[in-house]
């Protein structure tokens, strides 16, 4: 790949979506937060960096420099903390569970999903294989906080957590924790269309959902935003913004609801689609 540039077309419209929308690629910068947590947290700099692509696009991804940081992934930082864990004492289980997943749910860090997805997108570009990524946002998470404060904010959590991986298949696909009120599934050897109805069992799962805190029943719903490689782009950050802002579309609008990021054809990657 070398210092190619993945260049998206502007002026492009989401496929299921209420608004069209332009995308491009601005270069992007990878912050690493020392702690796990840190990464579910919406105010940490690579949320903020992935914001900024959602209203401001650019251009020019430095797909070279991507990649020397997704494959240190923050390592010496990263690595130290994992020293430190052990000098006080816990198990190999202990921290292998605070290395590779989130705190709150059983579902990965985001950390170790970005590892994941940088070594799946490299088998899918060697293979000509399809590979999709899902961005699930819980809707209404805001109003569940105020009204019945953060224990029903993080039932509810977990319970779209479980729901995720019930409708997952779990030799396969991989679910990790995005943000404060949103996750990622990645979702290797599968097409769009296999994304989209994978997407819609989770829909209705959530949508299902009635989350019990105290004498108050909670209802759920989702909004998800679809990606997929080759379709979409050929680099991690790109994939990953696409299917946030087709997943922030659908939230905005009504939520409850499922759409393709825009696709562009012109993408150079040595390679036609095929998915």
């Amino acid at each position: 790949m070398g210092q190619n540039i993945v260049e998206c077309v502007s002026n492009l419209s989401l496929d299921i979506v209420f608004a069209d929308t332009s995308l491009r690629i601005e270069q992007i910068e990878i912050f690493m937060p020392r702690k796990d947590d840190d990464f579910a947290n919406t105010g940490n700099p690579f949320h903020k960096r992935m914001s900024d692509l959602r209203q401001n696009v650019g251009s020019n991804l430095n797909e070279n420099e991507l990649l020397s940081l997704l494959r240190t992934g923050g390592k010496n930082p990263y690595l130290s903390d994992l020293e430190g864990l052990a000098k006080r004492g816990l198990t190999d289980e202990e921290v292998d569970q605070r290395a590779f997943f989130d705190e709150k749910t059983p579902t990965y860090n985001f950390r170790y999903m970005l590892r994941l997805f940088h070594r799946e997108l490299i088998r899918a570009n060697r293979y000509r294989r399809p590979l999709s990524v899902c961005i699930i946002i819980v809707d209404a998470l805001a109003n569940v906080m105020k009204e019945y404060g953060q224990a029903a904010v993080d039932l509810c959590i977990m319970a779209s957590a479980e729901s995720l991986i019930s409708c997952c298949r779990s030799d396969i696909d991989m679910v990790g924790r995005y943000a404060d009120d949103r996750f990622m599934i990645m979702l290797p050897e599968t097409p769009g269309t296999g994304a989209a109805v994978m997407s819609e069992r989770i829909r209705k799962k959530m949508q299902s959902l009635e989350i019990m805190h105290q004498w108050y029943k909670i209802k759920l719903t989702a909004s998800i935003g679809i990606a997929y490689f080759p379709g979409h782009g050929g680099g991690v950050e790109e994939l990953i913004a696409q299917a946030d802002l087709a997943a922030e579309s659908v939230h905005e609008h009504r939520g409850n609801g499922i759409a393709y990021a825009p696709e562009s054809s012109d993408l150079d990657m040595g390679s036609e689609s095929w998915s």
